[in-house]
């Protein structure tokens, strides 16, 4: 039986609130209340799911892509979460929703739920299939049940929604600047020379405020606008309208890299955090005036973390915050529910721990669960010290498997560290060697992995290991010895487990390496490039405890450095640190690259040496190891069709070379790559 939401709906209009509505039932129930909802209802209905709903004239979103529609604001919203929960989309639909906007949340039936597979679990549990999140569920079914606001409809029972416990008249924003954003506005019409960053939580103003002061500039230069994407900044552009020019963020770079923007007097960068950290730097030393905005907490991380990591960097900072929203009353029930729901605010639960004793222990994931108080202050850490940390890493935390947690603890039991560690390794000798050979990459095992396929230890992903995951400490309480001492607690942890090595893979700064150099680490990885998070290329290092793990510590040191070396010098001086003939690491090398999957970068100590040897040819790899020409150079010079058959030209060059070096062993090792024979090597 329907029930209308009529009288409910224009309540939460002439409140300026927005509400939670939970279906829970079959796929046949389901289909039916929402039809029903869409049929009596106007508005815009978005429909969040992996698949599309046929035929109900709905507005359809993935999960995945829910980011593109952010700077539009929509009436309604269904997502489906029947078969996973994507916590990210969640939040990132709840503000989107206008005022007097229902977001219908479809789930199974209510008590089975929590033992059912979760689809979405494959992004964020490293298993090979979904798995079920008792405690995600169990978390989201009690914020429900708590919240007064929220309207729960569970199949077969009756349905009797509850009027909205505050019913405060709300004035909608009639195109105006509120007292806080005309404060704003003439701090940054009077602007001089310098870097202003504009915090605030999602419905606040904040594109608003950029796109009047874009309308309202009055001095002689342009105002630019970049942002991730162009579809997020209608509101901005709208605001605008003729007097800001928008540009993604590598068009600009690479327009100002052919002419300088000397006639822009601001540029606007609309959701900073979402945004490579080393292109922001590049973007703020072009322009006389940056206006950054990001928000505080949502699907694509903290702004505090933002604060800290990026905002430290900037000279000449102004900080600019917007607090109460315009789009919806404050209070509203939605962003009430999703606040607590996804632990948005759990950074302001943090102490102000300065000083005393601290004791460092373990924590189990039933006590996190169970505990509130302490899994706020333990997420909060992370969220405030790694600003990419999103709802994804709350679902992992709660019900991934395979994770272990420590921290450190005042006088007092406030937490003022927390660490995260991930198990990895104990693969099997054949995925082992799958995985080196580039023909598969199963979930997880980050650094087994890297070892295995980018080094040259193949049998890196059989041993076992567990990897830092996170690690977080309060302001006040670092370069005080507490994050050693918790690191030093889960060597000594891991040691009694019987692993093989303890791991770690962060951003490479000195400063940062030197903390887990003193920690006992050794440098094993090093990725070639600096990647577009960080603009730190991704470092790799281990402790390793077993006679197994120090032999792969040594040899993985020794590629490391050699591959260094090549890097740098190229071929120059690769005899004083090569033998003439081939050993039989080189032939595995050689033979992994040749007939199975091994990148040049993996290999390219061993291809250096096969270099040297009369019989090999290779006219195209040498091109690129000893002329050092680039990839297009090389793909035009040989008339090829691309870059796939470039790589297979090399790999068939090697093949060349290595049968005509020595015919018996190429076939052996070439058994061997490929899975034919025995793991004896």
């Amino acid at each position: 039986m329907y029930v209308d939401l009529s009288f409910h709906l224009n309540q939460m209009q002439a409140c300026g609130m927005r509400r939670l509505l939970v279906l829970s039932g079959d796929a046949a129930w389901l289909r039916l209340r929402v039809d029903e909802l869409i049929e009596r209802h106007g508005g815009d209905w978005l429909w969040v799911s992996e698949a599309e709903p046929k035929g109900k004239g709905v507005k359809y979103q993935k999960p995945s892509s829910v980011n593109r529609l952010l700077g539009t604001e929509l009436r309604h919203a269904i997502i489906d979460a029947t078969r996973g929960f994507h916590a990210e989309a969640f939040a990132a639909v709840s503000g989107l929703l206008a005022a007097g906007s229902l977001l219908v949340v479809l789930t199974p039936e209510w008590e089975p739920w929590a033992s059912l597979p979760d689809e979405d679990s494959l992004r964020w549990s490293d298993g090979p299939g979904p798995i079920a999140t008792p405690n995600f569920v169990e978390r989201f079914r009690r914020c429900v049940n708590e919240d007064a606001d929220v309207m729960l409809w569970r199949q077969p029972d009756p349905f009797n929604p509850a009027l909205l416990t505050g019913d405060a008249p709300w004035q909608a924003p009639n195109g105006q600047p509120t007292p806080a954003q005309q404060n704003l506005l003439s701090q940054l019409l009077c602007a001089e020379k310098g870097n202003y960053v504009l915090l605030a939580d999602r419905g606040r103003g904040k594109s608003a405020v950029a796109g009047m002061l874009a309308e309202r500039w009055q001095g002689k230069g342009e105002c630019w606008l970049t942002a991730p994407a162009k579809a997020s900044v209608e509101t901005l552009l709208a605001w605008g309208k003729a007097r800001v020019r928008f540009f993604s963020p590598d068009a600009l770079l690479a327009l100002c890299g052919q002419t300088p923007p000397d006639d822009v007097d601001w540029l606007i960068v609309d959701e900073a955090a979402a945004i490579p950290a080393p292109l922001l730097y590049r973007l703020a030393s072009l322009f006389p005036r940056v206006l950054f905005t990001t928000t505080v907490q949502g699907y694509e991380g903290s702004g505090r973390g933002f604060l800290l990591k990026f905002c430290a960097g900037l000279s000449d900072l102004h900080l600019l915050h917007l607090e109460h929203p315009i789009r919806w009353a404050q209070g509203d029930p939605l962003e009430r529910f999703t606040r607590r729901l996804l632990l948005m605010d759990v950074e302001n639960t943090l102490s102000d721990s300065s000083g005393g004793s601290y004791r460092v222990e373990d924590v189990s994931r039933s006590q996190l669960v169970e505990n509130e108080g302490l899994l706020e202050q333990y997420y909060g850490l992370l969220t405030s010290a790694h600003y990419r940390t999103s709802p994804l890493d709350l679902r992992r935390l709660l019900d991934a498997p395979d994770m272990a947690f420590s921290v450190a603890k005042d006088e007092r039991g406030a937490v003022i560290a927390a660490l995260w560690l991930v198990d990895e390794g104990g693969l099997s000798p054949e995925l082992a060697r799958d995985v080196w050979a580039g023909r598969r990459r199963p979930r997880g095992n980050l650094v087994a992995q890297s070892l295995a396929a980018h080094g040259s230890e193949y049998q890196a992903a059989r041993l076992r290991s567990a990897r830092v995951s996170r690690i977080a400490v309060l302001p006040s309480r670092r370069r005080r010895g507490v994050a050693k001492a918790l690191i030093e607690a889960q060597i000594k942890c891991a040691r009694a487990r019987g692993l093989d090595y303890l791991s770690v893979s962060f951003g490479y700064i000195e400063p940062l390496w030197a903390f887990w150099q003193a920690c006992g680490f050794e440098l094993v990885h090093m990725g070639s490039h600096p990647e577009a998070s960080s603009g730190c290329c991704a470092a790799m290092a281990i402790v390793p405890f077993t006679q197994e793990a120090n032999a792969l510590a040594r040899r993985a040191k020794r590629q490391f450095l050699l591959n260094q070396l090549t890097q740098c010098s190229g071929l120059r001086h690769i005899g004083a640190v090569a033998p003439s003939p081939l050993d039989e690491e080189d032939w595995r090398e050689l033979a992994g690259f040749a007939f199975a999957h091994r990148s040049v970068l993996g290999a390219q100590v061993a291809l250096y040496r096969l270099l040297r040897h009369r019989e090999a040819a290779c006219p195209s790899l040498r091109q690129l190891l000893d002329d050092r020409l680039d990839e297009r150079q090389i793909i035009e010079r040989f008339a090829l069709s691309g870059r796939k058959s470039l790589i297979q030209g090399w790999r068939d060059e090697v093949a060349s070379a290595l049968a005509a070096i020595d015919g018996e062993r190429c076939n052996y090792w070439q058994s061997w790559a490929t899975g034919l024979t025995t793991l004896e090597h």
